[in-house]
């Protein structure tokens, strides 16, 4: 009887472990953003070993103002962008971290805004289960989707394997849609200061030490951003920076050398930049980059032949660009 209910027990066990998987499929979205941090994570450790001179970290306001290709084709500077949609400081602590077992880096380029996105300390429990959990159900992650279920989902499967993934280029995917921001100017001084939440503020303080115990330069830089940007958090992250010996490239108060339009170089109404924006945040930090002379250009160097094959398509995708 005994021996029975084990076989009872363990059949159960491994038709729930099936029936997660299979409800998986269906449930999880054929594009989605949400994994973003284990597509980032499985991007760049495709990248040979040793060979990423710079890294951004952060969310959206990073991943949609960095195109690596570009610095590449201007300097030769071989870098990734593993900015994450949403991700929150002790994301970014850990994917640094997971990074920097197969790279080593000599600058880490962190966007601020995440510094101001507060959380509570369980989170950092959660998401140390969470990346476990996700990784092995996604429904785990996309259980909320019964409510948008169609039978059209089942087609999910046969879908994933024709339709063609949108192109990414060392992290960073173009968008030329353009919603203009029309707010007006919005870098007016102030004294006032936002202040950095406890836990954010002890994963950027993690996150720095990290930097220090690698020998990596850290850079703090705000991408423009009417949205999610004010001059009270400018005073924040300057106050950081100066306090621990960092630098910070505020690129709100740089409008006019980057020669930032507005009509043209927003995707959503001054929330973040689209690829225009992007192609000036790249070139104002590419050229920042070059100034500090701690990089060195690969661009004549045949081991990163593979780079240049790369540029090669991803400027013919520019140009095949009708968005």
């Amino acid at each position: 009887m005994q021996e029975g209910n084990k076989i009872k027990t363990i059949s159960f066990i491994i038709g729930l472990i099936i029936l997660l998987y299979i409800m998986s499929l269906l449930f999880m979205p054929v594009n989605t953003g949400a994994g973003g941090l284990y597509k980032k994570a499985g991007g760049i450790s495709k990248e040979p070993v040793n060979t990423i001179d710079y890294l951004a970290i952060g969310d959206s306001e990073c991943s949609t103002s960095i195109s690596p290709m570009e610095i590449w084709n201007s300097y030769g500077y071989a870098g990734y962008n593993c900015g994450v949609p949403g991700q929150r400081l002790q994301d970014t602590y850990y994917l640094l971290k997971r990074i920097l077992n197969k790279q080593s880096p000599k600058v880490v380029l962190l966007e601020t805004n995440a510094s101001f996105r507060d959380f509570k300390y369980i989170n950092a429990l959660e998401t140390r289960v969470d990346e476990k959990t996700k990784k092995l159900f996604p429904i785990y992650q996309y259980h909320n989707n019964w409510k948008y279920f169609h039978l059209y989902m089942l087609k999910n499967i046969s879908t994933k394997a024709t339709k063609k993934p949108s192109s990414v280029y060392k992290g960073y995917q173009r968008n030329t849609i353009t919603r203009p921001y029309t707010g007006g100017p919005y870098t007016t001084e102030t004294d006032k200061v936002h202040q950095i939440g406890d836990q954010p503020g002890f994963y950027l303080k993690k996150i720095m030490d990290l930097c220090n115990e690698k020998g990596i330069r850290l850079i703090l830089y705000s991408s423009p951003s009417p949205k999610c940007w004010s001059y009270a958090k400018h005073n924040a992250m300057k106050q950081f920076a100066d306090k621990n010996g960092l630098d910070y490239v505020d690129l709100n108060l740089s409008l006019d050398r980057l020669s930032i339009d507005w009509n043209q170089d927003s995707r959503d109404s001054g929330d973040h930049i689209n690829y225009y924006g992007a192609k000036k945040v790249s070139a104002y930090l590419g050229n920042y980059l070059s100034g500090q002379n701690l990089l060195t250009d690969h661009r004549q160097d045949s081991s990163y032949a593979a780079w240049n094959l790369e540029l090669k398509q991803y400027l013919a995708d520019g140009s095949n660009n009708k968005e």
